[in-house]
């Protein structure tokens, strides 16, 4: 199988998620934090030509600092292998955009083959054609122009999320798709992201979540981009 190898992704923290990928012997998956492996399973790999599936000797839980996705998608990008889970083609496509691949070290947020991210690449990664609108060749710039009631939920010991309605002021016409992102880039001291959830020709409705009440909630004039404004191109 083209794809074996070992893949990783993580932050080097508490979350270092290893797969091993076998062509004869399937497969290995491990999950490494500070306070060692929480969790590990193993099993067979049917790969179909479009993705591969892996079978679990044990409960795969996604819960917390445990579980992995059942089937994956490879994408290649030049030389570089990465492993999609197949619900998750538009979160790597707004990675993309917003600069946080194709990374220069270990560290990321989708699984990347060990040793890849020394591979310098060009262009955009290999995604299946229905998902190539969302990889943006120019960066889209867009203005908060409405702000809605926000709603409230529990959060993790005792506090509270918060998810606010927002309008956007452009839409279809700029390339914007619902599930893209956008992050804050003015006010430069705020850090936040918007998922798109329904698109016009010229405006878009989306919402933004924060955690704990105290927290600045979007304001009418916020300047947002699906690129970071710390990256340079």
């Amino acid at each position: 199988m083209e794809w074996a190898g070992e893949y990783y992704y993580g932050d080097g923290l508490g979350a270092n998620i290893y797969l091993i990928l076998a062509p004869q012997s399937g497969y290995l998956f491990e999950w490494h934090g500070c306070g060692g492996l929480y969790d590990r399973n193993y099993g067979t790999v049917t790969w179909d030509k479009s993705s591969l599936r892996l079978s679990f000797t044990f409960p795969n839980r996604a819960d917390g600092f445990l579980g992995i996705a059942e089937q994956f998608i490879p994408i290649p990008w030049g030389d570089r292998k990465y492993l999609v889970p197949a619900n998750d083609i538009v979160g790597f496509c707004n990675d993309v955009n917003y600069g946080y691949e194709p990374r220069k070290g270990l560290h990321g947020f989708h699984l990347l083959r060990l040793g890849d991210e020394k591979r310098e690449v060009k262009g955009f990664p290999a995604v299946p054609e229905k998902f190539k609108p969302y990889l943006l060749a120019r960066p889209i710039e867009a203005e908060i122009i409405g702000v809605g009631k926000h709603v409230t939920s529990p959060g993790v010991g005792g506090g509270k999320f918060r998810d606010t309605p927002i309008t956007l002021n452009c839409g279809k016409k700029k390339g914007l798709l619902a599930g893209m992102k956008l992050h804050v880039v003015k006010p430069e001291d705020i850090i936040g992201s918007v998922e798109i959830k329904k698109v016009d020709e010229d405006r878009a409705e989306a919402v933004m979540p924060r955690i704990g009440e105290d927290e600045a909630g979007p304001q009418i004039g916020w300047k947002l981009s699906t690129r970071s404004q710390w990256h340079s191109d």
